[in-house]
């Protein structure tokens, strides 16, 4: 957004401001088999003791690519699911879910001032971690034992 202001007092003031591009992300979710790239906040099923590898990437206002300084990695609920940062590229992690179904988000934080200041952009991943394939039954009895008529 472009922005003229007139004043007409004394003395005379003209300001032009022009309105900053924001920058959005790209979240790619690989699982070895598949891979899957949406923009902006997403939400991912997985079941429990399963991990898939995360990858953030920035984009400008016209989708062009958009360089930042840093990036950290959190997860709100590490019971339901830790991370580990890749060692030579600090936009990947791989998640894991751990035996708990439940929900984590996950975050990952980046600095977009290329210079000496910060100003960080925040992109979000929900998790929903769900219970796994069947791997043991159990049979229980159910009603009181009767006579047969």
């Amino acid at each position: 957004m472009n922005q003229l202001e007139i004043s007409f007092g004394t003395p005379l003031r003209i300001v032009v401001a022009k309105e900053e591009t924001p920058i959005y992300y790209r979240w790619t979710i690989s699982d070895g088999k598949t891979t899957v790239t949406a923009k902006g906040d997403v939400m991912y099923t997985m079941p429990i003791l399963y991990q898939v590898a995360l990858q953030v990437s920035y984009v400008d206002a016209g989708g062009n690519p958009a360089s930042v300084d840093t990036v950290t990695w959190n997860s709100s609920n590490s019971n339901i699911v830790t991370f580990t940062v890749d060692t030579t590229d600090q936009t990947k992690c791989t998640i894991q879910s751990t035996n708990t179904v439940g929900s984590s988000q996950i975050t990952a934080t980046a600095d977009v001032d290329l210079g000496a200041g910060v100003k960080n952009i925040v992109s979000l991943l929900d998790v929903s971690v769900v219970a796994g394939e069947a791997v043991a039954g159990t049979i229980n009895v159910v009603g009181t034992a009767t006579p047969i008529p």
